[in-house]
């Protein structure tokens, strides 16, 4: 018999007896296994029996899932009356196993029990956190009454983080209602690879009991995470899946999981643990940022663990957010302190009652610090040394503290060091392996460096695992690493230093080179984008310089194609780094096309440091006499500069123009000609010269043997067709090139694909509003402006909501278009923003759209104020696209004009408009200027003079298709004929008026709001 009060476990019978207030006994009903699961933890009480241990004992030679585990488990705590939260007789430790831990009144005698494991130092008693505890109790109550919280809880290497959060998900256990999920930082390689414990918390939700629904819905809200799960996504949604990720930006991201976990908590509540964030990647710091701030009632608990003192080192953007949100009051604190001696002295035994028990106490804390890694490391020593030992009833110190004073090591490096010399040379030879291949290791990868077998490899790990001896089990492999044998990983970080640190240079630098062949050997080379920044985080301690770099180029690739820009940067930071080692040619020419990437960046994001970056990349160029590059470089110089700097961006443009002169290879030569001039029209306005030039290169261009540069400056040339009247061949020409350009994705920093999929989706609808197609016009503004919305790029979406206005423009729905460039303007403008979305050029361009809505809607006095301060702005500061925007300014003023009969004012601004236009070959600007020099003539009576004008606008819109201006100048027309008499004429052009209206609103749907503003219009 074994009593632990009330209980009395029958041996004989099998079964377990329960006392009654009545002085007799209750058997209670367990059923055979789980009566045999409670006999074995009392007969190892005090010892901590993990989930392998139960299975090879009492299940040997049968398959069993470890759910059972957990069901037998919960019988057993159903019939004791047990809760997990507060134990009285069983201690669950989280993925280790389970622990009795009431005191037995007759235990067996030693001999009698499983001696497996009976010399060993009994761990895992949680004290001195009860507060901490219960403080995150305490945040996750509100969390699931809707207050979403983010707590961070800092500390040294082994002061308890991981303990205490797995002893708050362990008091969740149990709870049906609550979904939990835990991922991991790595070092090295983890802080490089985006998002890397947002993953791994994301398998583990996706192959949880949950995981159908999860599924689903990441599927539904999580788009661009769904495609990085592609092991946990169902086959026929991949495909869907990639095609939503065209043209995608880094906020979509960050917005779908956010949007994701709000959804997922909508259903039950969600606790999520990231540990060891001082190791993690900028990315998922962003998305922590993004949790804590947003303004919902998300059921939704983040703990996030990370060391303050490795994070600083580093300057780690993790501590000033912790500071930051800490001001806002959005998140919450929890700093683990080391444990006190009285703690101590409770792990020890429930308290201290012995002197002999005070002074192991006092002698622990004084050695350990309070550390609780370093208090455990300390007992397994005295252990070891046979002066302490464990036992049911607490610790026992066989001597008296002062004679093992001297003995004990001083440091924790010495006490690990003790305890490696207790493992066989196998042992310490895997782990030392290990130890080079990561904190989480797959077994089979160390066969190489150990000339160990896998088997026996994977056979060492397991009998360490069951010893609880420097490393545990892990998961499968997350998405996108291979893996043939289990995965382990060392139990602290520091296990892992100590067997790296007594392993000489050379030792450790030929390990890392073998398992960066084995990781190669072991997957295709079209399938290494998952493990990309692990081979180059080994090649580099192998000093394999080039091979390291080739990883971190498809490392930086991976960190593109997630949206993660700042990760991006970081790599290529890292690869400048590791050029620094290559021989001379070959750093120069690394670090001139890392530097490129860093262009590409900074442009698409339109990052202030992108000039200087830029300037960087074209001295460097220059220097190294790479004519190609510094081309490139001076072009996108000259677009950082459009930005801002009208007189510099035209200066730039003439050096790269200059410089083409001593490109070799004619098709770059072509495509640097191509750009200068297609940005020297944006800059400086229509030039007929420039444009003949730059179509006389396109033959060039399109007989070289890189397909990429063609479709490259297609795109750009199609700019100039789109502002040449030339709607329909401007949309052919990029819709092909772009498509040659998404299909065959490459590598190629020259080429921005970001301003690429601007170009098309700011050129179709374009040029369809200009066809007169205002519903498919209308639709393709529709869905680009949700696009960019959608992956968050609010400049995309704020400038195309600025241009969809043109189409409100020219269907007269005036109040539409006022409240969208208001709108935009209030955002951009907005304090708490932070910063404008939009760019000089577009800011210019709302405040034009905004006077001409006043203008449609009547209201001369506000209109007047807003086209007068773009034209002082045009005036004073020019920037690009002001000569294109200038036609519609010069329009409206004119038009301004003649509502508060100004009409020599109205004369000025018309005939300024005719100059304008009539220098460009935009004809339907033509068709305006013409048709509004004719209005103006007509308010002054001068019926000849109209009509001749009239006759101009036609001349100047024949052969072309011009149906915005058409319409218009019919029905101004009409007018001059019926002033001059000619009635035939009059009727003529009024039915023609009338006919390309009509066509202009068939366009759209019946019932359509811009239909109707168009009917009704004037």
């Amino acid at each position: 018999m074994s009593d632990f009060p009330p209980f009395r476990l029958d041996r004989a019978n099998q079964c377990v007896w329960q006392s009654t207030p009545d002085g007799g006994e209750h058997r209670l009903n367990l059923r055979p296994r789980a009566y045999d699961m409670l006999q074995y933890l009392v007969d190892n009480a005090g010892r901590l029996v993990t989930h392998d241990e139960f299975l090879d004992a009492l299940w040997q030679k049968v398959l069993v899932q470890p759910e059972v585990l957990k069901a037998h488990m919960l019988s057993i705590r159903a019939a004791l009356g047990d809760d997990p939260a507060h134990p009285r007789f069983i201690e669950t430790h989280r993925g280790r196993g389970y622990r009795f831990i009431a005191p037995l009144q007759n235990p067996l005698p030693v001999n009698t029990v499983n001696t497996v494991d009976a010399g060993k130092p009994a761990h895992g008693a949680f004290v001195g956190r009860t507060p901490q505890l219960n403080k995150l109790k305490a945040l996750f109550d509100e969390a699931c009454a809707g207050e979403s919280r983010v707590v961070f809880v800092a500390g040294e290497p082994g002061i308890g983080k991981t303990t205490l959060v797995n002893q708050f998900l362990e008091s969740l256990e149990g709870r049906a209602d609550v979904l939990t999920s835990l991922g991991r930082c790595v070092e090295g390689y983890g802080g490089t690879e985006p998002y890397y414990p947002v993953l791994e918390a994301l398998t583990q939700l996706v192959r949880g009991d949950a995981g159908a629904a999860v599924t689903r819905s990441l599927i539904s809200i999580a788009p661009t995470w769904a495609a990085q799960l592609p092991g946990s996504v169902p086959e026929r949604h991949r495909a869907a899946l990639q095609r939503q990720l065209v043209g995608a930006v880094s906020g979509r991201m960050l917005r779908e999981i956010c949007e994701f976990f709000a959804a997922l908590s909508e259903q039950r509540p969600l606790a999520l643990v990231f540990e060891d964030l001082h190791w993690s990647d900028y990315s998922t710091v962003d998305m922590l940022s993004a949790l804590a701030r947003q303004r919902n009632h998300a059921r939704l608990m983040v703990i996030a663990t990370y060391r303050p003192e490795d994070a600083e080192v580093v300057q780690h953007p993790l501590c000033r957010l912790n500071r930051d949100l800490g001001l806002q009051k959005l998140c919450h604190g929890i700093v683990l302190e080391p444990l006190t001696e009285g703690a101590i002295a409770e792990y020890l035994k429930g308290k201290a009652q012995h002197a002999r028990e005070d002074d192991l106490a006092q002698l622990v804390c004084e050695r350990s610090g309070g550390n609780p890694l370093f208090m455990v490391a300390t007992l397994d020593h005295l252990v070891a040394q046979g002066i302490a030992q464990s036992t049911p009833d607490g610790w026992k110190l066989h001597v008296s503290a002062s004679e093992v004073r001297l003995e004990v090591p001083l440091t924790l490096s010495q006490v690990i060091e003790h305890r490696i010399q207790r493992l066989t040379p196998e042992q310490q030879r895997v782990l030392e392996a290990a130890s080079v291949a990561g904190l989480k290791f797959d077994a089979a990868v160390l066969a190489p460096v150990t000339q160990i077998s896998q088997e026996c490899v994977e056979e060492t790990c397991e009998a360490l695992c069951r010893q609880e001896s420097f490393i545990r089990r892990e998961a499968p492999a997350p998405p996108g690493r291979i893996a043939t044998a289990r995965i382990y990983a060392f139990r602290h970080a520091m296990y892992r230093q100590t067997f790296y640190e007594r392993q000489g240079t050379l030792r450790t630098a030929r390990s890392h080179l073998r398992i960066a062949e084995e990781l190669e050997a072991r997957s295709a080379t079209g399938e290494r984008s998952g493990i990309a920044a692990e081979l180059a985080q080994h090649f580099a301690a192998a000093r394999q310089w080039s091979r390291a770099l080739a990883y971190l180029r498809i490392a930086i690739q991976t960190a593109k194609k997630r949206l993660a820009y700042n990760d991006a940067l970081a790599i290529l930071d890292r690869a400048m780094m590791l050029a620094a080692n290559l021989p001379d040619n070959a750093r120069a020419a690394a670090e001139v096309e890392f530097l490129e990437g860093r262009v590409s960046i900074f442009t698409a994001a339109h990052d202030r440091r992108a000039r200087e970056t830029c300037e960087q990349l074209a001295a460097r160029a220059a220097k190294l006499g790479l004519i190609d590059i510094q081309s490139r470089a001076l072009l996108s110089l000259a677009y950082a500069y459009s930005w801002r700097d009208q007189l510099r961006c035209s200066q730039i443009i003439d050096e790269a123009l200059a410089l083409s002169e001593q490109q070799t290879n004619l098709q770059q030569q072509a495509r640097t000609r191509i750009s200068c001039y297609v940005w020297k029209m944006w800059v400086r306005g229509w030039h007929a010269d420039d444009i003949h030039r730059c179509e006389a290169a396109l033959e060039p261009l399109r007989d070289g043997d890189d397909p990429f540069t063609t479709a490259w400056s297609q795109c750009e040339y199609a700019m100039v067709l789109m502002v040449s009247a030339r709607y329909q061949m401007a949309q052919d020409t990029i819709l092909a090139n772009y498509q040659f350009l998404v299909d065959h994705d490459e590598n190629r920093p020259e080429f921005n694909m970001a301003r690429a999929t601007w170009m098309v989706n700011l050129g179709v609808p374009w040029t369809l509003l200009y066809l007169g197609d205002f519903g498919r016009a209308q639709q393709e503004f529709d869905r680009a402006i949700a696009m960019f919305g959608v992956n968050g790029n609010r400049y995309g979406a704020d400038t195309l909501t600025l241009y969809r206005c043109w189409l409100q423009f020219h269907a007269q729905d005036f109040d539409a278009m006022l409240a969208s460039c208001t709108q935009v303007l209030a955002e951009t403008s907005s304090e708490t923003t932070g910063r404008r979305s939009t760019l000089p050029a577009e800011q210019r361009l709302g405040i034009l759209l905004k006077g001409l809505a006043h203008l449609g809607l009547g209201d001369t006095r506000a209109a007047r104020v807003h086209l007068l301060d773009v034209m002082q702005r045009m005036d004073s500061e020019p920037v690009i696209f002001d000569w294109y925007w200038r036609l519609s300014l010069e329009w409206g003023l004119a038009n301004l004009a003649l509502a508060e009969d100004a009409l020599d004012e109205a004369t000025s601004h018309a005939a300024r408009l005719v100059k304008l236009a009539t220098e460009t070959e935009e004809r339907t600007w033509q068709g305006l200027a013409w048709e509004t020099q004719a209005r103006v003539a007509l308010r002054s009576g001068a019926a000849t003079d109209a009509v001749r004008y009239i006759d101009a606008a036609l001349a100047a819109t024949q052969h072309f298709d011009t149906p915005l201006a058409d319409w218009r100048i019919h029905g101004t027309a009409s007018d001059a004929y019926n002033l001059v008499g000619d009635t035939k004429n009059a009727a003529h052009h009024a039915e023609l008026a009338a006919t390309k209206k009509t066509a202009l609103a068939a366009s759209l749907p019946a019932g359509h709001r811009l239909r109707e503003t168009l009917e009704t219009g004037g």
